[in-house]
Parts: structure tokens; sequence; C-alpha cells
């Protein structure tokens, strides 16, 4: 420990700095090697139902979750460990829980490297892919769009066109990019009628600073809006300390943003740039629209601090013993609800969530599980 403690150290050459920040990464250091295990019994098999909860195996950090259009399935964004590993995108079968994998960065398709026809129009299909936020939505034309947060090989999010082939079975064709004009490195997105909106979470290069900065309570990021014309904007009013998931109602033009170390969830309308409400929520990840309950949103919050949070990024196999709770939120009065509490021993940090009639569909940034959970499940 004591050696990886010495070049973390080395990296800065700020010898003032190097002091300052040498308590904070001697605490991560401890984090990362306390992390591997969790309190459950060693012989328990984490693929078997447990206490009225029911993992589902077979992906890989399945980071993010959005319902198909016929109701049959689920998209799963199977994170490739922040950029480091290649990933993939597929889908979670509800009728038997079985899983079919429709994209990576090997995949092969008639359309492959065609000219890109939505987003920017230099760009080109990824060679390595590793996804992290999606949204699913229609275009303004009634194509099914999916958009995608890639940290493969470059920064961008990718657009595809989600239709049935001839054997009416669900496929992605990639459509198009729009790659990042800075050091931003994304974590979700959004879509609008005339483009998207994105967080940008923290610089790429931020590293050790980033975590100072958010310690410190400092800005780290703020929303991206990009259309045709004016390609990326940064949005105003939307500053803040790792700006994480973001849904869009475009009905009435908002945009709904979770400040991940602000414990806000802040309500933007896009048209005017003002602040509409901030609701107090702990540590929010993804957000995504209840689709049973219109108006309603699922929220996926953690009740740890970032050392956890990074002790877990640090190997992305297995459980990451972090508590967590699913939110309703009101997105007309800002109401909240509480929905599903965990204490992660068997299943933890969760970062996303469907639900599918009385259960809850969960997935998380590590691990190889999504968790079927009944709705209240945990709430007292």
């Amino acid at each position: 420990m004591t050696d990886a403690l010495g070049f973390l150290v080395n990296k800065f050459a700020n010898k003032r700095l190097s002091r300052l920040l040498l308590p904070l990464m001697s605490a991560l250091l401890l984090q990362l090697s306390a992390c591997g295990g969790n309190d459950m019994a060693s012989d328990q098999d984490l693929c078997a139902p447990f206490d009225g909860l029911t993992p589902i195996c077979g992906f890989q950090s399945p980071e993010d979750l959005a319902l198909l259009p016929d109701g049959k399935g689920i998209l799963v964004s199977e994170y490739g460990h922040m950029g480091e590993n290649e990933g993939k995108l597929s889908i979670l079968h509800l009728a038997d829980h079985s899983r079919t994998e429709l994209y990576s960065s090997q995949s092969s398709n008639d359309l492959r490297g065609n000219n890109a026809i939505w987003g920017d129009t230099s760009c080109t299909e990824p060679e390595y892919f590793s996804p992290h936020g999606i949204d699913l939505s229609q275009r303004p034309g009634g194509r099914w769009q999916l958009l995608v947060v890639n940290h493969g090989g470059r920064e961008a999010i990718e657009m595809f066109e989600l239709l049935k082939n001839d054997s009416a079975e669900w496929q992605l064709i990639w459509r198009g990019c729009v790659e990042a004009r800075d050091d931003s490195s994304f974590n979700d997105v959004a879509a609008l009628d005339n483009g998207f909106v994105t967080t940008r979470m923290m610089s790429r290069d931020g590293g050790m600073l980033g975590m100072l900065d958010y310690f410190l309570g400092r800005d780290t990021g703020f929303l991206w809006q990009w259309d045709l014309q004016s390609g990326l904007t940064p949005v105003a009013n939307t500053e803040g300390v790792m700006p994480n998931g973001v849904v869009a109602d475009k009905n009435i033009n908002r945009v709904f943003i979770n400040i991940y170390g602000e414990d806000k969830l802040r309500i933007l309308d896009l048209a005017s740039k003002e602040i509409v409400h901030e609701i107090d929520i702990r540590s929010a990840d993804n957000t995504n629209w209840d689709t049973l309950n219109p108006g309603k949103l699922l929220v996926a919050t953690h009740d740890f601090n970032f050392l956890d949070m990074a002790g877990c990024l640090s190997d992305g196999s297995g459980n990451c013993p972090a508590e967590f709770d699913i939110v309703e939120i009101d997105a007309n009065d800002f109401s909240k609800k509480l929905l599903f509490r965990a204490d992660g021993k068997f299943y933890g940090a969760g970062t996303a969530a469907l639900r599918v009639g009385e259960t809850l569909y969960i997935g998380s940034f590590t691990g190889e599980r999504i968790l079927l959970a009944p709705v209240g499940y945990g709430v007292e």
C-alpha cells in the first residue's frame, strides 16, 4: 500500500498539493483494499434468490436500463468499467429472463461503417465501445432512437436506431454520434426533440483533483445541450458537484438533473434556463420515468460516501456492499415516496430502476446481476 501511495503522490508535481492530498489518498487506498468483500456468508450464492430478492446473472455491470417499446424486454447498458473494458448493449427478455446481445464493437451488420445520418456528419462508428447512461425515445418522425454515453476510445454520445428485423426481433443500427469537444467525462443523456442534453460529471483528466473538488464542494461539471445548428453548448444554471443522471420532459421543456455531490435533484426550464425547483435527495444516480405511472420518476440513491464508491470502482466484478434506495418522485408536485431500500449486503450500489407491474428491475455499475425486487421491499 505504501508503494501505491507513493506512486499516486508522485503524480502531483506540486509538493504542497501532494501534502494536502496525502491523507485523502491514504483513506482512499484503505477503502480500495477493504471493498472486495461484503457481510454475506462466503458460501452465499449471489445468483440464487435470497430473502425475497431474485438476481439474474450473466450481465456485465448493468448500469442503466430502458423498457422496450413493446414492454416485453429491457434494454441493458453493460458498462465497460469506466472505459477500461469493452461493454455491450443487450436485452433482458421479461418472459424467461434470458439475455440477447444487441451491440458491441465486435457486432457485424450490413450497415456497419456507413456514413452517419444523425448527430455530427463527420462521426464514424466506434471501434471501441464502453456504454454508460442510455435513453430510449421516439424522434419527431416516429423512429425509435437509443442514445448511449460511450467511454470507449473516445468520449461520445452514440446514436442508434432501434427497429425490428425481418424475423421481428429487435436490433440496433448505429446512426451517428456527437463527440466531446473538451475533456468532459459524460455520465448520462436525455433526448430532446431537436437533439439531447448530457451531463458532464467531471473532467476525464481530473483524477485525484476531481475528488478533491468533490470533498471541497467545488463544481466539477454541468449540462451540455446539443443540436445540429449550435453543436454542444453549456446550459446555464446547471453547474454542480458531480452531475449524474438526467431525464427530460419534452412536453414542458424541463430537465431533471441529479447533482450527486450536493444531494440535490435540480429541475430546470430549458427555454428560460431558470431553476424551477430543487429537491433534497441523497446522492442520486440515474433516473427513469415510471412507465406505469405517468409523471412519476424512479430515482436510485446511494447512502455511502465517495470513498466507498471509489473502492467499488476498483473492481467491477463482485457485489459492492453499499446501501441504496429507489425513490419515486412526482414530477409535478415534487413529492417523494420510498419504494425500495437495500442494505447492500446481498445486492448493493443500485444505479437504475424500472417498474414492471409490482416488480422493480434494478441495475448496478458493478457485478454481473440485475435484481428483481417487489415494490415496497425494505420499506418500514
